[in-house]
C-alpha cells in the first residue's frame, strides 16, 4: 500500500473513488494539514453529512482505555451496513525513548501557548511510556525550594530523566510547572502498556468491511513494527513540515505559507502583493491556523478587489506572533518600567501564564547576579564599561568560559557531597550538572553577553539581592492570596525596575 504526501492526496481520492478505500490511514505531521486531510477523506468515504454526523467519531487518545474502546468499536458492525469511520486523534503510540524529545518539545509548544490541558494530556502519556511518576519529579521540585544550588541539581535530575541535552537543560522551568499544575489536578500517569503492539495486532486481524480506522499524530517512529503494518495494510500520509530554526526550515516553511495561500487565494480569484505576504509572515511567524484564519479576513476585506495589498494587511490584520519572552527580560534588565510592563502584559494577553513571567524574570535577575559573581573573581578585572566589542569576544569570553568551568565544577562537587559519594572513581562516573547558571552557554555567540554585561551595570548587587525577595513573596502571593496576577506582577515590576519618572 502507498505512502504519500499531503500535496499528493487530492489526486489519491480521486484515484480511490473508482476503486476502494484502505482500512486504516496514519495521517501525521502538521496538525492543521492532518485535520484538513481528515475531513477531506471522511468526505470522500461517506459524501452525505448526515451520516457523517452519526458513523464519523472522533476519540482523542489520552489513555490505555480510550485505545481498548477504539479497536473494540472498530470490530462492531455497523447497521444497514453503513460505512463507519473512528478517528483516532493526537495518537501517543509512536512515543518511544529515542524520540521523546520531539514530543516533549510538542508538550512544551501547547505550555507555552497556555493550552495546559491539552499538554498535561500529552505529558501524562509521555511519562507512562517512558515509566516515570510523577513523583518522580516532584521529589525533586520539592527539593528546588532551599536554594538555587539545589535548584541547579534538580534540574539536572529532571534532565537526565528526560534524556535533555546539556545545552537545552537550563529551560526546564516549564517541566516543573506543568508537573505541578498536573498535581494540583489530581491528575494521574496513565498505567503503561504497549498499545502499539495492541494496535498493530488488531490492525493485522482486520476490521469488519466498510469500517475505517484514522490515526492521527505529529510524531511518527517509521521503524516500529505498528507503522510498518499500517504501510502493509493501509496507506500513510505524510503531512511534515519542517519545524526548526535552520535558514532550510525556515525557507521551507515559507515555499509551504506561499503555496498554500496561492491555492486559497485561487478559489476566489485574488492575489496578494509580495510585501503583503512578508508582512502576513511578520505578524503570525509559521502557524498555520492563524495564517489561515487571516488570510479568509483579508478575502473578505477585499471583496471585489483582485489584489490584496500591505495596506488591506495592516488595516484588517492584528499581532498574532507572540512578542518574545527576551523583550520582556531585556526591558527588566535595562530597569525600563514602562517596557516591561507593556511586554508583561502582551505576553499575558498572547496566553503566557503568569507563572512562566514571573519564572522568566526570576531566571534575568540570576543571569545578572551570576555576571556580577563574574566581575569580582580573579577573571573579571579586564572587564571595563569601555570595551570595544571585538576586544570582549576576544579577551573576555575566553574568562568567562573559564569562570562557567569552574562553577559547573563547583556545582558537581556540591552535588556528590550531597548524594555522599567522595570516591575518585565515583566521581569520575557522574556527569557534570546540567544548569542555567553559566553566563556563555554558547561561547560562539558573545553578543548576547555582551549586551548583558551592559545591563548588569544598572543593578547593584544589593539590588538583586533584593529582587530575588520580591520575586519570592510574588511567588507566594500567586499561589496563594487570591489577588489578581496582573496586579502582583505590576507590583514586582515597579519595585525591581523603580518608579518610571526616575529613569527620564
Amino acid at each position: 500500500m502507498p505512502e504519500i504526501n499531503y500535496q499528493s492526496v487530492k489526486e489519491y481520492i480521486h484515484e480511490r473513488l473508482n476503486s476502494s478505500f484502505d482500512p486504516v490511514y496514519l495521517i501525521y505531521g502538521e496538525e492543521f494539514l492532518y485535520h484538513q486531510i481528515t475531513q477531506s477523506l471522511v468526505k470522500a468515504i461517506i459524501p452525505d453529512p448526515a451520516h457523517q454526523k452519526h458513523n464519523f467519531e472522533v476519540i482523542n487518545h489520552k489513555e490505555e482505555s480510550q485505545l481498548a474502546e477504539v479497536i473494540e468499536r472498530m470490530n462492531t458492525y455497523s447497521f444497514f451496513s453503513e460505512k463507519k469511520i473512528m478517528e483516532l486523534r493526537d495518537a501517543t503510540v509512536f512515543v518511544a525513548s529515542h524520540n521523546q524529545g520531539n514530543v516533549l518539545e510538542k508538550v512544551k509548544q501547547l505550555f507555552g501557548k497556555n493550552d495546559f490541558e491539552k499538554a498535561s494530556n500529552l505529558f501524562l502519556n509521555l511519562l507512562s511510556r517512558l515509566q516515570i511518576c510523577l513523583s518522580d519529579i516532584s521529589d525533586d521540585i520539592s527539593s528546588d525550594m532551599s536554594s538555587d544550588m539545589s535548584g541547579a541539581i534538580s534540574d539536572a535530575a529532571i534532565a537526565d530523566k528526560f534524556n535533555i541535552s546539556e545545552d537545552q537543560a537550563g529551560d526546564i522551568e516549564w517541566i516543573k510547572k506543568l508537573c505541578s499544575y498536573c498535581q494540583e489536578r489530581k491528575l494521574s500517569v496513565p498505567e503503561s502498556g504497549d498499545d502499539a503492539q495492541r494496535l498493530k495486532n488488531a490492525i493485522e486481524k482486520g476490521f469488519p468491511k466498510n469500517n475505517f480506522l484514522f490515526i492521527t499524530t505529529d510524531t511518527v517512529d517509521k521503524r516500529k513494527a505498528l507503522y510498518k503494518t499500517i504501510k502493509k495494510l493501509g496507506t500513510v500520509i505524510d503531512c511534515a513540515i519542517p519545524k526548526g530554526n535552520r535558514k532550510a526550515d525556515q525557507d521551507a516553511q515559507r515555499r509551504f505559507l506561499q503555496q498554500h495561500m496561492r491555492q486559497f487565494l485561487r478559489k476566489y480569484n485574488k492575489q496578494i502583493d509580495s510585501k503583503a505576504f512578508e508582512l502576513m509572515i511578520k505578524m503570525t511567524g509559521f502557524d498555520l491556523r492563524a495564517f489561515n484564519a487571516n488570510l479568509e479576513k483579508l478575502v473578505d476585506y477585499a471583496k471585489d478587489r483582485e489584489h490584496i495589498t500591505p495596506d488591506d494587511v495592516q488595516a484588517v490584520l492584528i499581532r498574532t506572533r507572540q512578542d518574545p519572552i527576551y523583550e520582556l527580560t531585556g526591558a527588566l534588565s535595562d530597569r525600563d518600567t514602562l517596557k516591561t510592563l507593556h511586554y508583561m502584559s502582551s505576553l499575558l494577553s498572547s496566553g503566557f501564564h503568569y507563572l512562566q513571567i514571573l519564572t522568566a524574570m526570576t531566571n534575568q535577575i540570576r543571569k545578572l547576579l551570576v555576571i556580577k559573581g563574574f566581575l569580582e573573581s580573579k577573571y573579571g578585572s579586564d572587564w571595563h564599561p569601555g570595551i570595544a566589542y571585538d576586544q570582549f569576544k576576544q579577551i573576555i569570553i575566553p574568562l568567562i568560559v573559564k569562570y562557567d568551568e569552574e562553577l559547573i565544577e563547583m556545582l558537581a562537587c556540591y552535588q556528590n557531597a550531597l548524594k555522599g559519594k567522595f570516591e575518585s572513581q565515583e566521581l569520575k562516573k557522574q556527569k557534570n550538572p546540567s544548569t542555567d547558571l553559566m553566563i556563555a552557554k554558547n561561547p560562539n555567540n558573545p553578543y548576547p553577553v555582551f549586551q548583558q554585561f551592559f545591563k548588569s551595570k544598572k543593578y547593584t548587587k544589593e539590588d538583586l539581592f533584593a529582587a530575588f525577595e520580591i520575586l519570592s513573596h510574588a511567588d507566594v502571593k500567586l499561589k496563594t492570596s487570591g489577588q489578581p496576577p496582573i496586579s502582583i506582577l505590576e507590583e514586582v515590576v515597579f519595585k525591581i525596575c523603580g518608579d518610571p519618572d526616575s529613569h527620564h
